[in-house]
């Protein structure tokens, strides 16, 4: 997958007249960011992430400006990419593609636009401009879009643009003051229009929406940028935070072991350094070939040990080894943990040789505990491939309920097809 260029800037793109463009954010939005954010508050914070904060302390200059430096950073690792919309030379709006994997090629979209201009289909050129560049530049397979069901302007816009309802998460995201369902939209390359999103939508827009009326705008306050103590201060604090979680992922956390119910001599446990080679054979008899080669002993694996010896914050997530009698019997996984929300992934797989479904429904019941209880997650949730009934059986017997069904997702395997969402969250079962 190709990754983002330091310089971004998608379009531009005429409507009704008006040139618009995407870039990365800047220093000098500030002002009109803030007015906008203001102004339009009825419209965002019942759909906007849950803070203790007021929304006006919220939107803070320290608070852009450390939104500016993740965006840049974000950028260059090709992990995040957002941008802010720009009409006729002026701050609009912010859309973006997060949570980009690279290997499994699929990414999720956010957006919001001035209130103003959005109904006149300015939304839909900037998620056009960011849909192609995603699909043409950077590759991926397939885009997100977890849309709350009371927000009936992005599930119009999100239809409109052909994105495609897949089912319902429950108490997915932390909204307005409280945990919220929100429904899982996507758009998969098979949806790509013929001319692209942004002619798409461009044409469809001149033939059914009028052009916004002539409003009186003021030029941007003189003070627009933050001031230099204020940048260099968040530049500082943002530079030690990512030292010291950088930090916290290289320091070891404290051994696990988890206790199996119904199995006096079936662990989980924390990974070993001379697990390796017991760790390739049972990948070879319990799990589908992995597509980053951590099936050998050799260096793959002294990588992926060293990946997750943090723990759930690890890049690779919480790894522990189903030891069945000191066979190496399995894994079972907590990765792609988003510490705002407290939601995780999980994964397991057996060897047949050493376990049954019988062992992974009590391993899953016994990760799922360490997940609420100990972990402190509210919201754990897996992908099942389509036809794997086996996976499903252990999933409904652990508690977890069926979602919906992702198409072209991909799974840990590298298979690229239909897969079934099945999420738990804290309290929804007992998984002691």
């Amino acid at each position: 997958m190709s990754g983002a260029p330091a310089r971004l800037r998608l379009g531009p793109a005429r409507l009704h007249g008006s040139t618009l463009l995407l870039r990365l954010p800047r220093f000098a939005d500030y002002q009109e960011w803030r007015r906008l954010r203001l102004r339009d508050r009825a419209f965002l914070e019942p759909f906007w992430h849950t803070s203790p904060l007021d929304w006006d302390t919220r939107h803070s200059e320290k608070a852009w400006v450390r939104e500016c430096l993740e965006a840049a950073t974000n950028a260059r690792t090709g992990r995040r990419i957002a941008t802010v919309i720009e009409i006729d030379g002026r701050f609009a709006g912010q859309v973006e593609i997060g949570n980009i994997d690279p290997q499994a090629r699929q990414g999720e979209m956010g957006i919001w636009i001035d209130a103003r201009t959005g109904r006149h289909g300015f939304g839909g050129i900037a998620a056009g401009l960011i849909l192609d560049f995603s699909f043409e530049v950077l590759g991926l397979e397939r885009i997100n879009a977890p849309i709350s069901p009371g927000n009936a302007a992005a599930t119009s816009g999100a239809v409109q643009i052909g994105f495609v309802r897949e089912g319902r998460m429950r108490l997915h995201f932390d909204v307005g003051g409280a945990r919220a369902d929100h429904d899982l939209w996507s758009m998969t390359r098979a949806e790509i229009p013929p001319k692209g999103f942004t002619e798409m939508w461009t044409e469809r827009t001149l033939e059914h929406r009028t052009a916004p009326p002539d409003e009186p705008v003021g030029a941007p306050e003189a003070n627009g940028i933050p001031d230099t103590a204020t940048i260099f201060g968040v530049l500082a604090r943002y530079r030690a935070g990512q030292l010291w979680r950088a930090a916290r992922q290289a320091l070891p956390t404290r051994p696990v072991t988890l206790r199996l119910t119904g199995y006096d001599r079936v662990t989980l446990r924390s990974p070993r350094p001379s697990d390796g080679p017991a760790r390739a054979i049972a990948r070879r008899n319990g799990a589908p070939p992995a597509t980053d080669g951590t099936d050998s002993t050799g260096p793959s694996w002294w990588r992926e040990f060293a990946r997750s010896t943090a723990g759930v914050r690890s890049p690779a997530g919480l790894l522990l080894v189903l030891d069945a009698a000191g066979a190496y019997a399995g894994e079972a996984r907590l990765f792609d943990l988003d510490m705002f929300d407290r939601n995780a992934r999980m994964h397991i797989w057996a060897d047949p040789a050493h376990a049954d479904d019988g062992v992974r429904l009590a391993a899953t019941r016994a990760l799922l505990a360490h997940a609420f209880d100990r972990l402190g997650l509210f919201r754990v949730y897996t992908a099942v491939a389509a036809g794997d009934t086996a996976s499903v059986a252990v999933a409904a017997s652990a508690g977890l309920h069926k979602e919906g069904t992702m198409r072209s997702y991909t799974g840990l395997d590298g298979h690229r097809g239909d897969h079934e969402l099945w999420a738990i969250t804290a309290g929804g079962a007992d998984h002691a």
